[in-house]
């Protein structure tokens, strides 16, 4: 099983459950810092995907974006979510997620423009050849 966050980032869990009012990820292969890091950014989780492990999305966690902390049991670590209960907190945690997914896009956009761009250049080359090649 895997997941994605808003950045677009894919981690490997073990296990995602709603247990007590709360949402449990369990990840083998990361320290507690690294699950720290990434989890304490709570606009990355506005909105959590739910993937196979092939990748293909199977469902959605929204609103979990309270970082509770690791817990560490053997090899495995068990990221704890909330949900926000102060309004303020979430809408400011929505803009944010708003501008990372934005930023997101604009990158793809900015990729897309410059394949655009190289393909018509290669096209450009290639009427010239046919040009030169019919000596016209």
């Amino acid at each position: 099983m895997k997941i994605r966050l808003l950045n677009g980032e894919i981690y490997d869990v073990v296990r995602a459950e709603v247990t007590n009012g709360r949402l449990e990820l369990d990840f083998q292969n990361k320290t507690a810092e690294e699950l720290q890091d990434t989890f304490s950014v709570p606009a990355l989780l506005t909105n959590i995907e739910l993937l196979t492990d092939t990748e293909d999305k199977t469902g959605d966690v929204p609103g979990w974006t309270v970082y509770g902390g690791v817990m560490t049991l053997g090899d495995t670590k068990t990221v704890i979510l909330t949900k926000a209960v102060n309004i303020t907190e979430q809408r400011l945690a929505d803009a944010e997620a708003n501008a990372i997914a934005a930023n997101s896009m604009a990158e793809v956009a900015k990729t897309m423009s410059t394949e655009t761009a190289t393909q018509v250049t290669d096209l450009q080359l290639a009427i010239c050849e046919l040009y030169e090649g019919m000596e016209v």
